[in-house]
């Protein structure tokens, strides 16, 4: 049962849903950051958001499977996590460069979506030599720039929201030590990776 519970956290709670997840939490608590999307504009932005940083990316990495290029969409192998970590890295960067360019959101978003196409391309080349936890640099990179965003946004409401997906992003590094994917030291240096580049980003850039 147990077991059964930290898998559906890993799946509930994975990376690529993060940026989907922060878009939303910021139009319903913080609404300034991401401006000048209106109560009009939301929905079609979060399932843009939705296809090209989730159901894309996921649609690849289900067709290396088919392929046998990988042989577990949990992809525990470190070598098997290069092509499918490089794969999703092109995907959020062109979809930065779309919101950048064809797409009219604010600098802060552009920024917000540049940083995680960052963390993302980190995990990759840190793969190459260790196996980085992609589920705690997800978490903890939302966590970021909800903190960030609290700094340097006074007018927001994030203080709950922070609280909630701090507690939210501590059961899943729980969860990926619990099922023997990732040790502490994977875990730990996820977590930083994901809070500094994201924490950072906003404090420094925005």
């Amino acid at each position: 049962m147990q077991k059964r519970l930290a898998n559906l956290i890993s799946y509930v709670c994975h990376p690529l849903l993060m940026a989907t997840a922060l878009v939303a939490i910021l139009y319903y608590f913080a609404p300034s950051v991401i401006q000048p999307i209106s109560e009009k504009s939301i929905l079609p932005i979060l399932l843009m958001v939705f296809i090209l940083t989730y159901i894309i990316p996921l649609i690849s990495v289900g067709m290396l499977k088919l392929t046998s290029s990988i042989s577990s969409f949990k992809l525990s192998n470190r070598k098997e996590r290069l092509l499918p970590f490089f794969f999703v890295t092109i995907y959020y960067g062109l979809t930065t460069y779309l919101f950048a360019n064809k797409v009219v959101l604010g600098r802060t978003l552009i920024i917000i979506f540049l940083a995680i196409t960052t963390i993302i391309f980190l995990v990759a080349v840190i793969t190459f030599f260790y196996k980085i936890s992609a589920h705690s640099a997800g978490a903890w990179g939302l966590v970021g720039f909800l903190l960030g965003l609290y700094f340097k946004y006074p007018d927001n409401h994030l203080y709950y929201p922070i609280m909630i997906f701090i507690v939210m992003a501590g059961i899943i590094n729980s969860s990926r030590l619990y099922l023997n994917e990732h040790d502490l030291k994977e875990v730990f240096w996820g977590s930083i990776l994901g809070i500094s580049i994201s924490f950072g980003s906003i404090y420094l850039l925005t």
